[in-house]
């Protein structure tokens, strides 16, 4: 195996430089070990787009249903709900329980995927903590 000389700060260049000087059976190793790398990691990041829209997706209800259920919260604290009042504000927050639970699927998958805790990536995301969460 030949020795390649590489500087300390390496630059595109430098790299092309230094993958010109294999020889061809040692290029040919490296291109397919690249191509793989290349597939691998652009499956990773599709994956975690993927879950970072999942966990977007499932932060809230959609907004007309976010304003109803935040309404019905904070008159159900004030004061007693009707009963069809109640029972959609039972809806709401079940439909909001089950995005949650979506949401941290999400969440402790890409931060599995990350080899990180979940509290770093929450942290990493700017989303509140979970003893912050209400």
């Amino acid at each position: 195996m030949p020795i390649v000389h590489v500087p300390v700060q390496l630059t595109v260049e430098h790299l092309i430089a230094a993958v010109k000087q294999l020889p061809p059976a040692e290029l040919h190793e490296f291109e397919q070990r690249f191509a793989k790398w290349q597939k691998r990691n652009g499956t990773r990041t599709n994956e975690e787009a993927k879950l970072l829209a999942c966990i977007k997706a499932n932060s809230r209800l959609p907004a007309v249903d976010q304003r109803r259920y935040e309404r019905l919260r904070q008159k159900h604290e004030r004061t007693d709900l009707t009963e069809d009042e109640f029972a959609e504000y039972q809806s709401l927050l079940q439909q909001l329980e089950a995005r949650n639970a979506k949401r941290l699927e999400a969440l402790l998958a890409l931060a599995q995927k990350r080899g990180m805790t979940l509290r770093s990536l929450m942290k990493e995301l700017g989303l509140p903590s979970l003893k912050d969460a209400a």
